[in-house]
């Protein structure tokens, strides 16, 4: 006969004896990691690739930087806050796979779109397909991995997740050099489409591989979902009024890591452009500077982050995914104003590592919200998630800095100082959100542990 001890342990794993079913494998729970973070990688390589581009398309098509910040912002957010809302409900009820399948197939061939463009009106429509298809992404992707993983795994695996992020923009960056460097400036011959100037090919290159890497997402498992409530359904009305039930933990997570996306995005956007204009170097040499910076700080940063967190939430600091990013947020503004008034290379290349260091956020913030939120909410909430931080923080980081460039200090040379000027003005705003959402964190992460516990009891 099973002994107590071994019937609880199974009950814990989702054996005979408990409700929630086992947790996958090692190996499968780091196989699927690893095909998510593939297409992480790959939607911040369809969504950055512009970044590099920026000089040949203002020039054949007659932009401003306000316009290539509307592109890269308000314009790619709009689609991609609207679907993600969709996304999130349509995740809750069917299978996570098939949205993630088809979020990918429909954003590569919106990003190949964007190389065929003529116009602004054009290109606004490309970068709506592009937000469209990768708002499916990031919230299916949360949902499985929450329930691939332990509880107190789960900020690690997620930072694993959010470092695809930091490889699309190194990729981006790589591949982007290496495609502008290899296409000829007069352009190619494309059969059926013509002639092309190089930074259309640039786009065809980068999105059309997707629609074959999208079928890797059949080789990993849709798990069963774990830590629903009963009693409750996926209904839109059933999550609200969960949210407002701890409104005050989801508007300061919500605002405090929107504001660490609008310095994100906004110095990622602009990086390229700030080296160019500020050093005289090709765009092969920006390339080469900035993706290993963007690789290894930012895979270096997330990954301290989840470990830390989980951590420090293992040891009791219920709130600790809030508190880690009030710290490395007031540390982010200083290393990114030392960077961007650099008068060197090296001085720069230092201090952008460190900025990307404390920029690790893309996993501990969803993470957070699945300690707290039911299964049954967790694609909806996640989507919100990404509303906020999508229309505040990726919409406008990269619109801020083109506007300050543009309209504050009117000279194309202060870039630097419009990216550090953003930075120095939103950090202490996310620091006053997190702060804000200590105590109902804490509060939220022993209900979900009660709940937890009431479930586990009852099965």
């Amino acid at each position: 006969m099973m002994s107590e001890t071994a019937a609880a342990r199974r009950g814990k794993t989702g054996g005979e004896a408990g409700r929630e079913p086992a947790y996958p494998s090692s190996g499968r729970a780091w196989w699927s990691v690893g095909v998510l973070t593939l297409l992480s990688c790959l939607s911040l390589l369809d969504r950055q690739i512009m970044a590099l581009l920026i000089p040949d398309m203002r020039r054949d098509l007659g932009l401003t930087d306000f316009h290539m910040g509307l592109l890269q912002g308000v314009v790619f957010s709009a689609f991609y806050v609207t679907f993600g809302l969709l996304f999130g409900w349509i995740i809750d009820r069917f299978s996570r796979r098939a949205v993630i399948f088809a979020g990918v197939t429909f954003w590569s061939m919106a990003t190949a779109a964007c190389g065929l463009a003529g116009n602004f009106f054009q290109l606004i429509l490309a970068r709506f397909g592009v937000g469209a298809g990768e708002a499916a992404l990031n919230p299916a992707g949360y949902s499985i991995i929450s329930d691939t993983f332990p509880r107190h795994r789960l900020s690690l695996a997620m930072s694993v997740f959010g470092a695809g992020s930091y490889l699309g923009i190194g990729v981006s960056l790589v591949l982007g050099g290496y495609l502008i460097d290899a296409f000829p400036k007069e352009g190619v011959v494309v059969p059926v489409l013509g002639h092309l100037s190089a930074w259309r090919a640039v786009f065809l290159a980068a999105g059309l591989p997707g629609l074959l890497i999208a079928f890797l997402i059949w080789t990993m498992a849709d798990p069963p979902r774990r830590g629903r409530v009963e009693q409750a359904s996926s209904s839109i009305g059933d999550t609200v009024g969960f949210m407002r039930q701890h409104w005050r933990f989801y508007t300061g997570h919500f605002l405090g890591f929107a504001m660490l996306a609008a310095s994100g995005y906004g110095f990622q956007v602009w990086s390229p452009t700030f080296l160019l204009r500020n050093f005289d170097i090709e765009i092969t040499q920006v390339v080469n500077i900035l993706a290993p910076i963007t690789v290894i700080g930012g895979i270096t940063g997330g990954l301290l982050a989840g470990f830390v967190t989980d951590r420090l939430f293992a040891r009791g600091m219920r709130d600790a995914h809030l508190r880690y990013f009030m710290v490395t947020a007031v540390f982010h503004a200083v290393f990114l104003l030392l960077a961007m008034t650099s008068t060197s290379l090296e001085r720069f290349i230092v201090f952008m590592i460190l900025v990307n260091i404390t920029s690790g956020y893309a996993g501990v913030g969803p993470a957070a919200l699945q300690l707290v939120t039911p299964n049954n909410y967790r694609g909806q909430v996640s989507a919100c998630l990404l509303f906020v931080t999508s229309l505040l923080g990726t919409g406008l980081g990269p619109v801020i800095v083109g506007g300050f460039t543009t309209y504050l200090f009117k000279d194309d040379a202060k870039v630097g100082w419009a990216i550090a000027l953003n930075a120095l003005v939103v950090m202490p705003l996310a620091i006053l959100a997190f702060a804000s959402a200590l105590k109902p964190m804490r509060r939220a992460v022993d209900e979900a542990e009660a709940r937890a516990g009431s479930e586990a009891s009852g099965a």
